[in-house]
């Protein structure tokens, strides 16, 4: 019935002349049926006639709809259905004609291209290695704000914390942040918190896509690509010009404003993004009175990035890149925190011949924290974080399936920091670092069905006695529609300045120090993953099973005798677990995805295992997209579940040895879910409107290990794309 009065309603919007159908004598009537591959109909199907002030119609319940021409010729039809491939096709109408167009499903983003894992562009079906990517839409459709919220509501497995002095840490069953290296276009990322990333320089607003690749990556990444690597794509113009203009408001008093700013003009492609983002600081207070309440901290960040593009030669490009990150956060009525940072990069692309491909870059990134002390108008210099990193890799194609790569990289990394000693001044001291790299990498496919790539890495790091060799072989067997990976890596963390050179106060207050050891060997692991895709018009199923061993763990031994904790290497690590993801797009706009993820991860410090990875951990995401002409809806509702974790914690007293004790502590399985409503009107104005912790989750008392949500939240945003907005008004003048 919804479809029939639909349609009744076009028809009289046809015969007022709303529309590009007409009713002289002479006019040529187009019949319209739009099926699935199957031959089943698509109710609801959009169809535009391109040139025509975006004229077009909705297809009834059976899938049909009529069109009238006033005149012969050819016309570009445009038909658009959820879940399906967008399909165009230019046809002749001379007379009355009755067609029908077979739509294709969208294979649930295979036919992405993605680089991360092969450091070649490869579409996701084809890539030996395990790839997961979340584009900008499904980022958008759960209005993550965020990389925490985009993690942990697409992957199983990730939990983001609050660890001591509030800082943000990560865990990717049982890799914590010093493990999985997070990259920006490719490009290491400097400054840490904890040995974490700080995240916040991570804004959604200027992502087109994230590349999430688990296992070793040491053998195309280098040190801290141990656990896996986290590839953050960033956009680039794809209009003549373009504008974006949105705004943002939450709970807490959280606002956030930004603007992105395009044009792509011939051989010139540039995108401006800028973005400012505050919230108040609000205390996590648990469900058990008896509690400690813990801060989150409040405060601003701006973030600008600007990139050019200018392809000089019809092969050769050259992009520039630059950003600017300024933070302040509020820890204290006399103190603020402020971090900032810059980056530039440059990279030079092009084809030297039919077959060989060069990619020369270079990025600088300083990183730097102060502590502002408003009333004393005093601002001083506690850490610094300088990285400089040129590289030079050339692709050889002997075919398009059989291509050889080879690269040298040189990485220098200079640290300033308050957990260092002085120096006569009384000024921090410095210390510096240089790695030189060399690797090569084998690319081929065989008899249509088996892919390949192995390929070695050498890095010389000036705190190494020896060169560092990290082994990779990725291996894909594909009979449609599944897909088989069977991969090995081997990978290695260097140990940090940080790790070397440490002599810190621990708080400032004659706790205990903290000293650092310059002959650290590197964390070494030796990891093995298995998959099995099956992949067929709307529906997906992936399973995976992983082990990784990693030897020589980095952490800290606390003496109590010399009330000293030294960096040493201790520790072994052994994580093993299973993975499976499904996802189905449903007929009439509808979609499913749901992921389960089990990790057993052992490490031993002490005896005991201190592993603070939760054993089972499952997202889902129920999707639902509804568009009709000038008006789209969507309806997301997204959840995490996390299961149950017994650990141990390291309590105030030691042995007679000196040996930390240890005690049993348990943190409770909880889930949390979140809705997010989008309207999208005539293509250019974005309204969403979302509810996190649906359900008012708060824990009983918030821990290292718990959620961090103080129960449950509001947001909403708009989104202008005024662009659209100039194009809408040109349209209405020439009516």
């Amino acid at each position: 019935m919804f479809f029939r009065f639909v349609n009744n309603c076009l028809c009289v919007l046809l015969g007022a002349g709303a529309l590009f159908f007409s009713t002289p004598l002479q006019a040529q009537r187009l019949q319209v049926r739009v099926t699935d591959e199957t031959g089943a109909s698509l109710p609801g199907a959009t169809l535009q006639v391109a040139g025509l002030n975006g004229a077009g119609a909705v297809c009834d319940a059976d899938g049909e709809t009529t069109c009238t021409f006033t005149a012969p010729g050819t016309y570009r039809l445009e038909i658009r259905y959820t879940g399906y491939e967008n399909f165009s096709q230019a046809i002749r109408i001379a007379r009355d004609t009755a067609v029908v167009f077979s739509l294709q499903p969208n294979q649930v983003q295979l036919n992405t291209v993605v680089i991360t894992g092969t450091r070649t562009p490869k579409m996701l079906k084809d890539v030996p290695v395990v790839t997961t990517v979340i584009s900008s839409k499904e980022i958008e459709k759960t209005g993550a704000i965020n990389i925490a919220d985009v993690l942990q509501g697409e992957i199983p497995g990730v939990e983001f914390s609050r660890q001591m002095d509030g800082q943000v840490v990560m865990n990717m069953q049982g890799m914590g942040g010093s493990d999985v290296l997070f990259l920006i276009d490719g490009e290491r990322m400097a400054g840490e918190n904890l040995n974490n990333i700080d995240y916040e320089r991570l804004n959604t607003d200027n992502i087109e896509r994230v590349e999430i690749v688990r296992g070793a990556g040491s053998a195309l990444y280098g040190s801290n690509a141990i656990g896996g690597v986290v590839n953050i794509i960033t956009k680039e113009a794809e209009r003549p010009w373009s504008l974006n203009v949105n705004g943002r408001y939450g709970s807490n008093n959280e606002w956030k404003t930004g603007a992105t700013l395009g044009f792509d003009r011939k051989k010139f492609n540039s995108l401006t993004n800028v973005s400012y983002k505050s919230v108040d600081t609000y205390t996590l207070q648990g469900t058990d009175p008896l509690s400690s309440p813990s801060i989150i901290y409040g405060g601003r960040t701006f973030n600008a990035n600007q990139s050019f593009r200018y392809d000089f030669l019809p092969n050769f490009s050259l992009k520039l890149r630059g950003g600017f990150y300024h933070r302040e956060r509020d820890y204290t009525e006399t103190r603020i925190n402020r971090y900032i940072d810059g980056t530039v990069g440059v990279v030079l692309d092009g084809n030297l011949t039919d077959k060989a491909h060069l990619r020369a870059d270079y990025a600088f990134d300083l990183y730097d924290k102060y502590n502002f002390y408003p009333r004393a108008a005093l601002l001083t210099k506690e850490y610094s974080n300088m990285q400089n990193k040129a590289n030079v890799q050339l692709d050889y194609n002997f075919t398009p399936e059989n291509i050889l790569t080879a690269g040298a990289e040189y990485f220098n990394e200079t640290l300033m920091s308050n957990q260092f000693d002085t120096t006569s001044e009384g000024a921090f001291r410095k210390y510096m670092a240089h790695t030189a790299v060399a690797y090569v990498q084998h690319d081929i496919q065989f008899k249509k069905q088996w892919y390949l790539v192995y390929g070695l890495r050498m890095d010389y790091n000036s705190s190494f006695r020896l060169p560092h060799l990290s082994p990779k072989v990725s291996l894909m067997y594909k009979i449609k529609p599944v897909s088989l990976r069977l991969s090995y890596a081997g990978g290695f963390r260097a140990p940090s300045l940080k790790e070397m050179y440490s002599n810190y106060d621990m708080g400032g207050m004659g706790w205990f120090i903290i000293y650092g050891d310059p002959n650290l060997k590197p964390e070494k692991s030796q990891n093995v993953m298995l998959s099995a895709e099956y992949a067929h018009k709307r529906f997906s199923l992936t399973l995976s099973g992983y082990y990784c061993h990693t030897r020589d763990k980095i952490t800290t031994i606390y003496n109590l005798r010399q009330d000293t904790a030294f960096y040493r290497n201790v520790n072994m690590s052994h994580t093993a677990g299973f993975d499976a993801s499904f996802m189905v797009k449903l007929p009439y706009g509808f979609g499913i995805k749901l992921s389960y993820a089990y990790v057993f991860d052992r490490q031993k410090e002490g005896g005991v295992n201190v592993s603070y990875a939760r054993p089972h951990t499952g997202v889902a995401r129920f999707d639902y997209h509804f568009e009709k002409g000038w008006y789209g809806l969507g309806v997301s509702l997204s959840g995490r579940v996390l299961s149950s974790l017994h650990s141990v914690a390291a309590t105030s007293s030691n042995d007679e040895n000196g040996k930390p004790v240890y005690e049993q502590v348990h943190y409770p399985a909880y889930t949390m879910w979140k809705l997010n409503v989008n309207q999208s009107f005539m293509d250019a104005f974005s309204l969403n409107v979302g509810i996190d912790n649906l359900f008012n989750y708060k824990p009983s008392n918030y821990d290292l290990v718990s959620s961090t949500s103080p129960g449950i939240t509001f947001y909403v945003s708009l989104s202008v794309d005024m662009d659209n907005v100039v194009d809408l008004a040109r349209k209405k003048r020439k009516r």
